[in-house]
C-alpha cells in the first residue's frame, strides 16, 4: 500500500495560507484499505505527503495522472508520499474504481463521502495538490501541479513547476519559492449549507447512535443527556467522528449489510458535523435529549430460563492476568435446543472476554475440538437463532468458561452470569459455529503489515449467518470472502480498521448461501510497528498466543447445514 490518508483542501487561491496546520481525519479509499493522516505522518523516512484532489470526469484531472505519476517517480523513494481524494457526492464508489483503472490511477483515492475533508480544509475545485509538511501537520504548498494547463487551454510545455519545486525545497528544509496558486479543476457541489436543527435532525441521530453508549451507567465517558452537555463536548466528538473512532463500528460500508449497524451513514455525519461547525446551536423547541432514557434490559434476549452465576473473581490492581478456567456441569439433566446462550458481564472495567465452549463428559476431545456455544468482548451483542432453528446442549456436557481479565489500578471483584434461553417451539435445523483457528504464523519485529489467510472448503450447501473477527492488540484488518464452486469471489465482511477494543459479531441483514465446494476464504494483517499505538513491544517477533500481548488469527462463522 503505497500512501496514507491524509487530508486535503481545495485551494481558494490565497484565502487559506499554506503554512495552515492540518486536522488529523481517517478515510477508506477506493479499493476499502483505511487510512489515517497521523498514522503517515509518522512513518520513519517520510518527507512530504502530497494529496491530488481527484473527481471522475473533470478532464483537468484527467490529464494531471501522467505528470502525477512521474513525480511520484521521481520522489517516493525521497520519502514524498502521493495520494487522491474525491469529495464528489455524485461518484459512487465503484464508479471511482473504474475511473480510476480507465486512466491508470494506481494512487489510493480516499472517499470523502460526507465532505468532512473538504469542510475542514475548505475544498472547493478538483485537480488541486497538495503538499502536506508531516511535522505539525502543515500545508507547505497549495495549488496547481504546473502551469500547462488551465480553463480551456492548454500549453506544450510547462514553464511553471509549482509542485515540484516546492517538493525539492521541502527537502532542503528551505521555504516554497510559491506557497500557493490558482489551481483550475471543476468545481466540487457541497452538501446544503443550512444549519441542521439540533431537535428535529440531530439529537435523533445521536439517540440512534450514540445515546446507547452514552448515558448514565453507560460505557460511554459522558452522558448525552442534554443539549448543554453534548454542546461542552461538541468539539471533541468532531474530531473522533473525523478520525473514525466514533462510533465504534468498523465494517466496511460497501461491503455487506448487517443487522444493528451503528455506524454513521455519510448524510449523518454531514450533519452532526455541519451543526457542531455553526457552533452547536440550540434552536427552538424542546430537548429531546432531557429525560430521555434508552431502552435497555439485563438481558438482551429477553428472560432466560435459567441464570447461571460464575464463581466470584478477585482482580488484582495490576499485573497481566492468565486466563482463568470455570468448568460446570450443563443445568439441565436433557438434551436442550437453545436459542441463544448470553453473556451478562458483571464488572465490564476488567472482563476482557468470555468464551464458552463444551465437550462430553469423560472426553479426551478438547482444545479447538470443542463445541463453541458463545462468547462476551466489548462491543458484541448476544445473538439468537432464527425461529425454527438453535444449538443443540446434550446432557451430560461439560461447560468450559475462559475470562480473561485486565487490571484496572486498584483491586475489583466479577461475578458474571450466564444466561440459557430455550428455543420457542420444534427446532428443525441446528446452527453450527465454525472456529477457524491458525496459528502458524511469525509476525517479524517492526513490520507495519504482516498478512496472513486461511481458507476452508465446505462439503455441503450451507446458510451462513454471521461473523466474527479476532485479533489482540497487533491486529489491523480481517476480511471474510466466499470463492465460490465457478472460481468467482464474493466478499462478505471487511474489517479494515480492527480495533481490540471493540469486537464485534457481524450478523448478515439476509443471510448468504454457499453451495458445496465453495470455500472461506479469510485473509488479515497486523501491524507489528512502534506506529501502532497499542503495539506492546514492536522490537520483538510475535507468535500464536492467548495473552493480549500475543497474537491469534482466529475467526468464528455461524451456519446452518441446508437439506
Amino acid at each position: 500500500m503505497r500512501f496514507l490518508q491524509i487530508s486535503c483542501f481545495s485551494l481558494l487561491c490565497t484565502a487559506v495560507a499554506a503554512a495552515s496546520a492540518v486536522p488529523n481525519f481517517a478515510l477508506l479509499d477506493h479499493e476499502g484499505r483505511y487510512h489515517e493522516l497521523d498514522y503517515y505522518c509518522r512513518v520513519p523516512g517520510v518527507k512530504g505527503i502530497v494529496l491530488f484532489v481527484q473527481g471522475n470526469g473533470c478532464p483537468l484531472v484527467q490529464k494531471r495522472v501522467p505528470e502525477l505519476k512521474r513525480l511520484r517517480d521521481a520522489y517516493e523513494a525521497k520519502g514524498i508520499l502521493f495520494g487522491m481524494l474525491n469529495a464528489n457526492l455524485q461518484d459512487t464508489r465503484e464508479e471511482i474504481v473504474s475511473e480510476a483503472a480507465t486512466y491508470g490511477m494506481d494512487f489510493p483515492i480516499l472517499l470523502d463521502e460526507a465532505q468532512t475533508v473538504a469542510h475542514l480544509l475548505e475544498i472547493d475545485r478538483t485537480a488541486e495538490a497538495i503538499l502536506i509538511k508531516p511535522e505539525g501537520p502543515q500545508v507547505f504548498y497549495r495549488g496547481a501541479i504546473d502551469d500547462r494547463l488551465s480553463y480551456q487551454k492548454e500549453k506544450p510545455e510547462a514553464t511553471e513547476h509549482y509542485l515540484r519545486d516546492a517538493i525539492d525545497a521541502l527537502l532542503k528544509e528551505e521555504a516554497p519559492p510559491v506557497a500557493s496558486t490558482e489551481a483550475p479543476g471543476c468545481k466540487i457541489t457541497m452538501g446544503p449549507s443550512e444549519v441542521p436543527s439540533y431537535g428535529e435532525q440531530v439529537a435523533p441521530i445521536l439517540m440512534k447512535r450514540c445515546v446507547t453508549c452514552h448515558t448514565k451507567g453507560g460505557i460511554g465517558p459522558f452522558a448525552m443527556t442534554s443539549h448543554r452537555k453534548v454542546r461542552g463536548w461538541s468539539e471533541m466528538m468532531a474530531e473522533v467522528i473525523a478520525t473514525k473512532q466514533m462510533p465504534p463500528w468498523h465494517a466496511d460500508p460497501h461491503i455487506g449489510k448487517f443487522q444493528e449497524d451503528q455506524g454513521l451513514t455519510p448524510e449523518e455525519t454531514e450533519t452532526v458535523l455541519a451543526w457542531i461547525r455553526a457552533g452547536s446551536p440550540r434552536g427552538e423547541g424542546p430537548d429531546p435529549l432531557e429525560g430521555y432514557v434508552p431502552e435497555q434490559s439485563e438481558w438482551r434476549l429477553g428472560e432466560p430460563d435459567h441464570v447461571l452465576k460464575l464463581p466470584k473473581q478477585e482482580i488484582p490492581a495490576e499485573g497481566v492476568i492468565d486466563y482463568r478456567y470455570v468448568t460446570v456441569d450443563t443445568p439441565f439433566d436433557k438434551d436442550v435446543w437453545l436459542r441463544g446462550m448470553e453473556v451478562n458481564p458483571d464488572n465490564t472495567r476488567v472482563l476482557h472476554h468470555v468464551v464458552v465452549t463444551g465437550y462430553p463428559k469423560g472426553s479426551k476431545s478438547r482444545g479447538r475440538h470443542e463445541k463453541w456455544f458463545t462468547g462476551y468482548a466489548p462491543g458484541t451483542a448476544a445473538w439468537p437463532a432464527p425461529d425454527g432453528m438453535g444449538v443443540r446442549l446434550p446432557a451430560g456436557f461439560r461447560l468450559k468458561f475462559q475470562l480473561h481479565y485486565t487490571t484496572s489500578g486498584k483491586p475489583e471483584r466479577d461475578e458474571t452470569q450466564i444466561g440459557f434461553f430455550l428455543a420457542e417451539g420444534p427446532v428443525e435445523k441446528e446452527v453450527h459455529t465454525g472456529v477457524v483457528i491458525h496459528p502458524k504464523f511469525r509476525i517479524p519485529p517492526g513490520d507495519r503489515e504482516y498478512a496472513e489467510s486461511y481458507e476452508r472448503r465446505t462439503n455441503k450447501d450451507i446458510t451462513l449467518y454471521a461473523m466474527n473477527p479476532h485479533m489482540h492488540y497487533r491486529g489491523k484488518r480481517m476480511s471474510f470472502h466466499a470463492r465460490l464452486p465457478d472460481g468467482s469471489e464474493e466478499d462478505l465482511l471487511s474489517v479494515p480498521n480492527y480495533n481490540f477494543n471493540w469486537q464485534r459479531t457481524y450478523v448478515l441483514e439476509e443471510p448468504v448461501k454457499l453451495p458445496k465446494g465453495s470455500t472461506l476464504v479469510i485473509r488479515n494483517a497486523w501491524d507489528n510497528s512502534a506506529l501502532n499505538p497499542h503495539n506492546p513491544d514492536p522490537t520483538i517477533p510475535v507468535t500464536w498466543g492467548e495473552q493480549s500481548f500475543q497474537e491469534m488469527f482466529f475467526a468464528t462463522y455461524q451456519f446452518t447445514v441446508d437439506d
